[in-house]
């Protein structure tokens, strides 16, 4: 609901702010609503107008700032989260280096912008497989956020979600557990146990616990996760495929592939649904539509046999 506001509400000042004579269309101000909006497009999975939105801001940057205004750095930050949730990671990573180097000389390393930057392109690398450049950019954003923001700080958690996930690529996973654990306590103080961001902790620590052979524990996080997500996020979101995709994938490690196939398939529609957001090559819509199609191949051959 929220969001729906949001984007009412930057929607609004957009058409204000390009059909008025003091702004008009080429105007900075006009330029920032569209940024805002992008933001907003970008957290509904909008992804494609998120874009349109970022390009649009940038093209008028361009023309009436220098090149290393911070103003140019943020569309670029918005133009590489866009680019990371498409998986078009390399063109997330070059912005978001364009970006930090701006921000490091006009706001300073230890600025919470650049600290932001530094961990998106921290996700940036290790979505690339750069598991020690993510590591090394992961946790000096940590560092830098506790620093400014003390221990129990939501930019704190959303690091050491990114670091957790990194020690999971890399079979650490007592070290990804207590990250994950860590995020999730901050989140469920600071934001409270009904967002999105807690689910998100809640389903890393599931995986964690799937991958350590623990897969009932592993259920109850996932089963939370996908409601919490479900509540807030919507059926129809990436966020809730994802959910729902975890719990499938956790109920065919059990050996129960219809309860598997029931969540591996809301996972798949709903990724359709996003299909032209996420780009017709996104890797997690292929790999969902084959995690579901394996399930079901094992459902058939179970009922063949029964």
């Amino acid at each position: 609901g929220r969001l729906e506001e949001a984007l009412d509400c930057h929607s609004r000042a957009l058409r204000i702010g390009e059909t008025s004579e003091m702004l008009g269309p080429e105007h900075l101000d006009v330029a920032r609503t569209l940024c805002d909006l992008g933001d907003v497009c970008d957290d509904m999975a909008q992804y494609h107008q998120a874009m349109q939105c970022y390009c649009r801001a940038i093209h008028v940057q361009q023309k009436a700032l220098c090149n290393s205004h911070p103003d140019i750095a943020r569309t670029l930050v918005g133009i590489g989260n866009v680019n990371l949730h498409r998986a078009s990671y390399q063109r997330a990573r070059e912005s978001y280096e364009k970006a930090l180097e701006i921000q490091e000389r006009t706001l300073g390393r230890a600025h919470p912008a650049t600290t932001t930057t530094v961990t998106n392109l921290g996700l940036a690398c290790e979505k690339l497989g750069c598991w020690q450049k993510a590591l090394e950019l992961h946790d000096r954003a940590l560092a830098a956020q506790r620093q400014v923001f003390g221990a129990s700080h939501p930019d704190v958690a959303r690091t050491l979600s990114h670091l957790g996930q990194v020690h999971e690529a890399t079979g650490a996973l007592d070290e990804a557990f207590q990250c994950h654990e860590e995020a999730r306590t901050i989140r469920e103080k600071c934001l409270g146990l009904e967002h999105a961001d807690t689910a998100h902790s809640l389903g890393r620590l599931g995986a964690v616990c799937r991958r350590k052979g623990k897969l009932n524990k592993a259920l109850e996080y996932f089963h939370v996760a996908l409601a919490i997500n479900e509540k807030v996020l919507g059926a129809d979101h990436v966020g809730t495929a994802v959910a729902a995709h975890n719990l499938g994938a956790a109920f065919q490690r059990l050996g129960e592939p219809r309860m598997a196939l029931e969540h591996l398939q809301r996972s798949v529609a709903a990724l359709e649904t996003q299909e032209a957001n996420l780009g017709h090559s996104h890797p997690f819509l292929a790999y969902a539509r084959e995690s579901a199609s394996r399930c079901r191949d094992a459902v058939v051959q179970e009922e063949s046999g029964a």
